[in-house]
Parts: C-alpha cells; structure tokens; sequence
C-alpha cells in the first residue's frame, strides 16, 4: 500500500456542522487564495480541510481545477467498505473522491454517539486500507487536579487505552495522526495550558514507541495565546 508522506508541519481545519454548503465552497475558495500566498513561503507547511458530507464532492472538484495540493479530508467513515449499512459513509467511495484523511474518534461522536474505541480502531483500519491516514482524536475527560504530576500520568493512561487500540488495528507501516485535546478543555473560553499538552504529548509519544510508519502527535483543539510559535504547537506537537 503506497501512502501519502506527511509534511513537515500539518495545519487541518475541521469544518464540522457549522456551514452549508455554499459557505464551505465559500471559505475554501478564501483558504485556496490564501494558500496560495503562504505555502510559498512555508514549502514545508501543509493546510488541509475537513468539510460535512455533502461538501466533499464540491471540494474534491474545486482542489482539482486548481490544482491545488491542500488536503481534503472527512470527518467520519465506516468499518466496510460497500454494503446494507443504511446512512454511513464508504472509506472506498471517500479514497476515489480524492479525500486523503479520515477524521476519527472525535469526543463528540464518543458523547453523543457512543462510539468505542474497539469501533474507531476498526474505522482507522478501513482507512488505512484504502490508503487514507487516521486522523485520530484523543483526550482524557477528567479535568486536572492540584497535582501536575498526577494529572499527566492519569491523562496519559486515558488516552493510550485508545491510542494502542488504533495502533493494534492498523499494519506497522501505515502512517496515523492523533489529534490530542483534553476534552475537558473543548468548548471553553480559555485551552489547556501548554505545560499540560506538551507533557501529556510526551508520555503519549512513550505510549507509541518506535513504528515503522509515521506517526504524528497534533494538538487537536482551538488555539489560544501561547500556544502557536515557539514553545507551543505551532510546529504539529
């Protein structure tokens, strides 16, 4: 199986349900124009959009007349690839519309849609057997205590529960992303600090060890002040 090679910096925008349609088409014209003057300048930095389902056809054309390398990614898939499976989306018929990644995992999708980690390892294999990378959302629930320390390795437990399950799953040479977010961060006005993420970005990195394909570790959630340059996670943690 022959997969894409990760650059150096990866910047992913996911797009979830805020848009119609014609506002997706609408920024990613915006984000093409914009590309378009950065990536010169940053030849190492990749940008990617993970628009809704009903965008992804529109996407694909509007990449493809502008022949333009930004990545274009899905926020779901299912375990198989074709059959009686009423209202989910084929990893084969995502890979033929150009889609490169495959969002996965997502704490809401675990919230409101009680997904496991035994069905998002399932769903990182389909994707990588259709030559797509993971892209793998993970973060522990429980909010931090008054102990540092603690609050590392208690959210480094959490998430390697999950990032092993995925591991498991996929062959040893296929590239994966996870994307780490604390997920009692999501949604609030001010990010986890950059002292947490980058510890518990480490013990994860423990967690994944040597592989023979390329593994990311990425910050997954909003940015805020201290966390982009120097120090932060400007660079794809």
């Amino acid at each position: 199986m022959t997969y894409l090679v990760l650059p150096e910096k990866l910047l992913l925008i996911s797009l979830k349900m805020y848009f119609t349609p014609d506002e997706t088409l609408t920024y990613l014209n915006n984000l093409l124009n914009t590309s378009n003057k950065i990536i010169p300048k940053t030849p190492k930095l990749q940008l990617g959009l993970i628009p809704d389902f009903l965008t992804i056809h529109p996407c694909a054309q509007l990449l493809t007349q502008n022949k333009n390398p930004l990545l274009l990614g899905a926020q779901d898939c299912f375990w198989e690839s074709a059959g009686a499976y009423t209202g989910e989306v084929s990893p084969a018929s995502l890979h033929s519309l150009g889609v490169s990644i495959v969002e996965l995992g997502h704490a809401e999708r675990r919230a409101i849609f009680k997904e496991s980690d035994e069905e998002t390892a399932r769903k990182a294999a389909a994707t990588c057997k259709h030559g797509m990378i993971p892209l793998v959302c993970i973060g522990e629930v429980s909010a931090p205590g008054a102990v540092a320390s603690a609050a590392v390795g208690l959210a480094v437990n959490e998430c390697a529960v999950l990032v092993k399950a995925v591991l498991d799953a996929i062959p040893v040479d296929a590239p994966v992303i996870f994307a780490y977010e604390p997920v009692w961060a999501i949604g609030k006005p001010k990010p986890a600090g950059v002292d947490h993420v980058a510890a518990v970005v480490e013990g994860i990195r423990g967690v994944i060890g040597t592989r023979d394909g390329d593994v990311r570790v990425l910050y997954g959630g909003s940015a805020g002040p201290g966390l982009w340059g120097d120090g932060g996670f400007g660079e794809g943690c």
